[in-house]
Protein backbone atom coordinates (compact mmCIF):
# COMPACT_ATOMS: atom_id res chain seq x y z
CA UNK A 1 0.00 0.00 0.00
CA UNK A 2 1.56 3.49 -0.85
CA UNK A 3 1.76 5.88 1.83
CA UNK A 4 1.77 8.52 -1.02
CA UNK A 5 -0.18 10.38 -3.52
CA UNK A 6 1.02 10.29 -6.73
CA UNK A 7 -0.65 13.03 -7.93
CA UNK A 8 1.59 15.50 -5.31
CA UNK A 9 4.19 14.18 -6.51
CA UNK A 10 3.35 14.36 -10.08
CA UNK A 11 2.53 17.55 -10.16
CA UNK A 12 5.39 18.53 -7.84
CA UNK A 13 7.84 17.02 -10.57
CA UNK A 14 6.45 19.65 -13.24
CA UNK A 15 6.63 22.23 -10.93
CA UNK A 16 10.49 21.90 -10.33
CA UNK A 17 11.44 19.44 -12.89
CA UNK A 18 12.18 15.69 -13.05
CA UNK A 19 15.32 16.34 -13.05
CA UNK A 20 15.52 17.70 -9.66
CA UNK A 21 13.45 15.24 -7.45
CA UNK A 22 15.99 13.59 -6.53
CA UNK A 23 17.66 16.40 -4.99
CA UNK A 24 14.78 17.50 -3.19
CA UNK A 25 13.48 14.36 -2.12
CA UNK A 26 16.65 13.23 -0.66
CA UNK A 27 16.45 16.86 1.27
CA UNK A 28 12.85 16.27 2.53
CA UNK A 29 14.11 12.62 4.04
CA UNK A 30 17.02 14.64 6.14
CA UNK A 31 15.14 17.62 7.14
CA UNK A 32 11.83 14.78 8.29
CA UNK A 33 13.92 12.77 9.88
CA UNK A 34 15.87 15.20 11.86
CA UNK A 35 12.48 17.09 12.75
CA UNK A 36 10.63 13.65 13.31
CA UNK A 37 13.75 12.89 15.71
CA UNK A 38 12.51 15.87 17.70
CA UNK A 39 9.41 15.34 18.42
CA UNK A 40 9.98 12.63 21.20
CA UNK A 41 12.24 15.01 23.65
CA UNK A 42 10.20 18.09 23.03
CA UNK A 43 7.08 15.80 24.19
CA UNK A 44 8.71 14.12 27.14
CA UNK A 45 9.47 17.92 28.30
CA UNK A 46 5.70 19.07 27.96
CA UNK A 47 7.24 21.53 25.40
CA UNK A 48 3.84 22.17 24.23
CA UNK A 49 4.23 25.50 22.05
CA UNK A 50 7.78 23.51 20.62
CA UNK A 51 5.80 20.38 19.71
CA UNK A 52 2.89 22.29 18.32
CA UNK A 53 5.22 24.66 16.19
CA UNK A 54 7.17 21.65 14.81
CA UNK A 55 3.93 19.53 14.30
CA UNK A 56 2.88 22.77 11.98
CA UNK A 57 6.04 22.62 10.06
CA UNK A 58 5.65 18.48 9.47
CA UNK A 59 2.02 19.94 8.15
CA UNK A 60 3.72 21.41 5.69
CA UNK A 61 6.20 18.83 4.31
CA UNK A 62 4.09 16.14 4.17
CA UNK A 63 1.37 17.96 2.03
CA UNK A 64 4.20 18.91 -0.30
CA UNK A 65 5.22 15.96 -0.73
CA UNK A 66 2.03 13.98 -0.57
CA UNK A 67 2.86 11.52 2.45
CA UNK A 68 -1.28 11.83 3.16
CA UNK A 69 -1.32 9.63 6.38
CA UNK A 70 1.47 11.24 8.29
CA UNK A 71 -0.02 14.25 6.89
CA UNK A 72 -3.28 13.37 9.21
CA UNK A 73 -1.19 12.55 11.86
CA UNK A 74 0.72 15.57 11.96
CA UNK A 75 -2.67 17.69 11.54
CA UNK A 76 -4.26 15.56 14.43
CA UNK A 77 -0.80 15.86 16.65
CA UNK A 78 -0.58 20.34 16.24
CA UNK A 79 -4.75 19.79 17.43
CA UNK A 80 -3.49 17.56 20.37
CA UNK A 81 -0.39 20.20 21.32
CA UNK A 82 -2.99 22.83 21.34
CA UNK A 83 -5.26 20.64 23.83
CA UNK A 84 -1.71 19.84 25.53
CA UNK A 85 -3.09 16.01 25.36
CA UNK A 86 -0.54 14.47 26.38
CA UNK A 87 -2.01 10.80 25.49
CA UNK A 88 -3.30 11.79 22.21
CA UNK A 89 0.15 13.38 21.43
CA UNK A 90 2.23 10.44 22.64
CA UNK A 91 0.07 8.42 20.35
CA UNK A 92 0.38 10.55 17.33
CA UNK A 93 4.44 10.25 18.04
CA UNK A 94 4.44 6.78 17.69
CA UNK A 95 2.07 6.54 14.58
CA UNK A 96 4.76 9.29 12.98
CA UNK A 97 7.07 7.06 13.89
CA UNK A 98 5.75 4.33 11.99
CA UNK A 99 4.39 6.37 9.26
CA UNK A 100 7.42 8.73 7.75
CA UNK A 101 10.29 6.01 7.86
CA UNK A 102 7.84 4.12 5.21
CA UNK A 103 7.03 7.14 3.26
CA UNK A 104 10.57 7.81 3.37
CA UNK A 105 11.54 4.57 1.61
CA UNK A 106 8.81 5.35 -0.74
CA UNK A 107 9.54 8.55 -1.85
CA UNK A 108 13.25 7.13 -2.55
CA UNK A 109 11.82 4.20 -4.47
CA UNK A 110 9.67 7.22 -6.89
CA UNK A 111 13.32 8.81 -7.54
CA UNK A 112 14.92 5.19 -8.16
CA UNK A 113 12.87 2.56 -8.62
CA UNK A 114 14.22 -1.12 -8.02
CA UNK A 115 16.01 -2.75 -11.42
Amino acid sequence: MTLLDEAVLAQLAEDIGEEMMPVVIEVFIEEVGEQLAQLPPLFEQAQWHSLGRLAHSLKSSCASYGARQSLQQVIALEQACKRQDSAESGLLIGQLQQSLPQVFTQLHDYCHPPA
